[in-house]
């Protein structure tokens, strides 16, 4: 009876968690008293962040899907920029995802995730140290090494270390879509209302350059403005939602339900037009490119991709200004003439600056001249190609001819190792569960193409705001992982039914 009855006073004491819990609770109360009397506001948000860490220590997800939102929405560097936050506070805010990884490994008593990819994520961090140490300035090569591991590899490893499930997965998926309608939605309003003197709190930036349209009106020449929304660059913000077209194309094909179908062709159709009023041509040609992957790959059918034109065709009926941006296009042709000068201006700079990178490459072909300091070289070696001047520092424009000449064939062999790793286990996972579960093929090719667009327009953009690009691939590979469990897992577990499928009954 002894025995018995310590068996069931054992039983009856609080979990780990629920003590947690319950400590957080009285810290609430007893420091909200003590704070309200001096300073009110303080107090509340002393609550509210109280009660938020209460909230995800009791649902794990909570922080990983605020996390994804706030990275992707911008959010974080907008409240920096606009609301006076301290950078601190938004560089650290990816940091919350140690409470999930905690429930995970303390009290759930789960393993640390090593997916495939982090052994070469560690290693193309190691010649990025290296090739900083041979630098002109090593101590700006070394910070721009350290702004890898910070926003490269240990987004990375958290990320893959909390995405655990095809639940958190599919709910991983639908706040990307959320943050993306937030970044296209805004900007959206203000190019319909015409409220350009209004940036909505840092939401949406735009440049009042513009381009010509060939249009005239009682004022003068017609020109139209490029928005570019919590980012602030026109070409990273056609880059950042263009990412999100295949996912959420996927996401409609995957659901069962109708109103989630419904909710994710809206919303990326909504997406879609924020590419479009961004007038990107490097994001045009990424979308073609991307499309002709697709169809070589048979990703899509015939009639899927006639329809895919049609929502194209549809895209240029309403916004006729984005077909006159790319017949400047046509400039290209000019680059290659003996007589330059008829040739666009922007053309010949990100020609000079990509020629420039390669002739870098090759006087620096083992590790590169360091991490971030190609735009030191920029104008010595554009002067010798000769197209046009370059005045100051410029980027690359081209991800990996900047990683080329950054840290030489060493880490562009190792980044490209990356991508080949992640990309095959999730065209492993589209093929493997096409029939045992769909939804899941369809989340794994959807984040397929996610990356292949962020690799084609990168063949016109350098590796800047880099958060975006490792969280999606973190967010690939975790994919990669949960599917690999599936396969492991015991019968009941591998054919659990996603909320989805419940839906339908």
């Amino acid at each position: 009876m002894g025995f018995l009855n310590g068996m069931v006073a054992q039983r009856s004491l609080p979990e780990p968690k629920q003590i947690i819990i319950i400590i957080l609770s009285l810290g609430i109360g007893l420091s909200g008293g003590m704070v309200a009397a001096q300073e009110p506001l303080l107090a509340l948000v002393a609550i509210l962040a109280a009660l938020l860490a209460v909230v995800m220590i009791s649902w794990p997800e909570m922080a990983t899907l605020t996390v994804v939102f706030l990275i992707y929405s911008n959010a974080a560097a907008v409240a920096v920029r606009f609301h006076g936050v301290p950078y601190i506070v938004g560089a650290a805010f990816p940091l919350l995802l140690i409470v999930p990884l905690g429930v995970y490994l303390i009290f759930r008593r789960q393993k640390i995730i090593v997916t495939p990819p982090l052994p070469l994520i560690i290693l193309f961090l190691l010649i990025q140290l290296l090739s900083a140490l041979f630098s002109i300035d090593v101590g700006t090569a070394a910070g721009n090494a350290l702004a890898f591991v910070l926003e490269g590899l240990l987004l990375y490893f958290l990320i893959t270390n909390v995405i655990r499930t095809p639940t958190t997965l599919r709910l991983v998926i639908w706040t990307l879509l959320l943050a993306g309608v937030v970044l296209a939605g805004i900007p959206l309003f203000q190019q319909v209302t015409g409220t350009f003197d209004n940036n909505y709190g840092g939401f949406a930036q735009f440049s009042d350059t513009g381009f010509r349209t060939g249009e005239e009106s009682l004022q003068g020449e017609v020109r139209q403005f490029r928005l570019a929304g919590a980012i602030g660059e026109q070409n990273r913000f056609a880059q950042i939602l263009l990412m999100l077209v295949p996912l959420g194309l996927f996401q409609f094909m995957g659901e069962r339900s109708k109103i989630l179908r419904l909710l994710a062709l809206l919303a990326t159709a909504l997406i879609a037009l924020g590419v479009t009023l961004a007038f990107s041509r490097g994001a045009a040609v990424a979308f073609f490119l991307m499309l002709v992957i697709m169809i070589f790959m048979r990703i899509i059918k015939p009639y899927q991709f006639f329809l895919l034109i049609l929502g194209v065709y549809l895209l240029m009926l309403a916004v006729p200004q984005y077909s006159t941006r790319l017949l400047s296009l046509e400039g290209v042709t000019a680059l290659f003439a003996e007589d330059t000068s008829d040739a666009d201006g922007a053309l010949k700079g990100r020609a000079t600056v990509m020629l420039a990178a390669v002739h870098v490459f090759a006087d620096h072909p083992l590790i590169g001249v360091g991490p971030g300091m190609f735009k030191y070289y920029s104008a010595e070696y554009g002067e010798a190609v000769g197209l046009r001047v370059l005045e100051g520092t410029r980027q690359a424009h081209s991800l990996y001819l900047a990683i080329a000449a950054d840290t030489g064939a060493f880490g562009l062999a190792c980044f490209m190792t990356i991508l080949f790793v992640i990309l095959r286990s999730l065209l492993r996972t589209r093929q493997y569960w096409e029939h045992r579960r769909p939804e899941l093929s369809h989340m794994a090719t959807g984040l397929f193409l996610t990356i292949i667009a962020y690799m084609t327009t990168g063949l016109f953009l350098h590796l800047s705001y880099m958060r975006y690009f490792w969280l999606m691939l973190a967010i690939a590979s975790a994919a990669g992982y949960v599917a690999e469990e599936l396969k492991t897992a015991k019968p009941d577990t591998a054919s659990v039914i996603l909320p989805s499928q419940r839906s339908n009954g």
